[in-house]
């Protein structure tokens, strides 16, 4: 596969920045607050119990608890190196050095300035990250080019040290309730576990707390590192199915869609190197957490440019532009969480609340809407194109109509990151 890969060019790029909020800022937030309490409180009370069910007296015991607080160390250490580092924000108003360049990036409205290949705004941090997979609470920041291999490894150590947690506390609490007979019984070498009612219900809890952290962490673990060996993230494997979907011919489609479809050509994706490759691009060294590259060029395989990509991403705002309907609004909605609830509990239940905040409309106002799903439609006003957000599909014409087209769409998190993104063409008519 190497020689099939074109190496990054060695244009001028960006240096990435870690942004504005201070550490204290990063540490000391909702998240970071609750992950850090959480792997506290699971290693203190087994480290508590790990004493008494296999005392550091003995070689096997001594490793046991260094072992465990060892996958504390990292834990907290990748925790924290991920929080701190960021993915790398793309300064605010960049532009590539190369003018013909301009054309073939997307424009960020809000940072004012042309997006790397390959990044995306983040509407919670304000920035536009350098390969951004998605925004994490508990790091309070975005996962990205600089921390991935950081909250990578945060992932792997969480649930190595939540698995090695539940055997020693599930040990511990088996012959704490056993003790009898072990007394009665056993050859005097059981270890004596002393349960109080406040230990009961700490072992109890943190039995609980690591069991479900591990089965969390691993599914999550599982799908970045899916993700790491096709040298994708997840807005990147979105933005992939949606270049895949728009090249297909539906039988509704007129003479003029079918004819531009066929002109897009095949589509490939440009960053898949190999997994070999692939992993190597995170993954520098065991004791390196940094990641390849500078964040803005890559490499790809021959076919490909650099920028195939965004190409593509601006083809398809053009094609989802193209697909936007003029609705009418037939009711007010104050556009807050609860207002939906009087059209019915399964509106309520499938609001998009992580998907974008709701929009306040009034009947008689005509909205531009871009995409649906389960009963809510994503728009904006003509006048005010930048305050966009959901409201029910109850209160427009298109269910009234049964307009299956916006019924039918769907959404990610990559349409509320880059809803601010403009092409070059576009930016100069502003």
């Amino acid at each position: 596969m190497g020689d099939n890969v074109v190496e990054a060019p060695n244009w001028p790029a960006p240096v990435a920045e870690v942004g504005e909020k201070t550490v204290f800022q990063r540490m000391f937030h909702f998240g970071t607050i609750f992950a850090f309490s959480t792997i506290t409180m699971i290693g203190a009370v087994t480290t508590f119990f790990s004493l008494q069910w296999m005392p550091v007296n003995s070689y096997i015991g001594l490793f046991n608890t260094l072992a465990f607080l060892l996958w504390n160390y990292l834990t907290i250490g990748n925790l924290f190196n991920a929080s701190f580092f960021g993915p790398g924000y793309v300064p605010r108003g960049w532009k590539p050095e190369n003018k013909e360049h301009e054309k073939k990036l997307q424009f960020c409205v809000p940072c004012n300035g042309f997006k790397v290949p390959r990044s995306h705004h983040c509407s919670k941090c304000n920035r536009c990250c350098m390969k951004m997979d998605h925004h994490c609470p508990w790091i309070n920041n975005c996962v990205g080019h600089r921390n991935h291999q950081y909250f990578l490894r945060f992932l792997f150590f969480s649930v190595v040290g939540c698995i090695h947690a539940v055997i020693i506390d599930g040990s511990a609490m088996y012959h704490a309730f056993f003790a009898g007979w072990y007394q009665r019984y056993g050859d005097g070498t059981e270890p004596i576990i002393f349960l109080t009612p406040v230990s009961f219900v700490a072992l109890i809890f943190a039995i609980a707390m690591a069991c479900a952290v591990a089965l969390a962490l691993t599914f999550l673990f599982i799908t970045q590192l899916r993700y790491v060996i096709r040298n994708k993230n997840g807005i990147e494997d979105y933005i992939h199915g949606k270049s895949l979907n728009m090249r297909k011919i539906m039988d509704e489609e007129d003479e003029e869609e079918v004819e531009w479809i066929r002109s897009l050509g095949e589509w490939t994706y440009p960053y898949d190197l190999g997994w070999k490759r692939n992993l190597s691009e995170v993954f520098i060294g065991i004791f390196d957490g940094r990641t390849k590259g500078n964040g803005t060029w890559w490499p790809v395989i021959k076919g490909c440019s650099q920028f195939t990509f965004t190409i593509d991403q601006l083809l398809q705002k053009q094609s989802k532009r193209g697909r936007a309907r003029i609705v009418d609004i037939g009711e007010d909605f104050e556009g807050k969480c609860c207002s939906s609830r009087k059209f019915g509990w399964k509106i309520w239940m499938k609001q998009p609340i992580i998907d974008g905040k709701c929009l306040k409309v009034s009947e008689g106002e005509t909205i531009v809407a871009t995409r649906g799903v389960s009963g809510w439609v994503y728009g904006f006003r003509e006048s005010d194109a930048q305050n966009k957000g959901w409201f029910p599909i109850a209160i427009t014409n298109l269910k009234r109509n049964g307009d299956p087209k916006t019924e039918q769409t769907t959404s990610s998190e990559e349409d509320v990151k880059t809803d601010d993104t403009v092409s070059s063409e576009e930016k100069k008519d502003q």
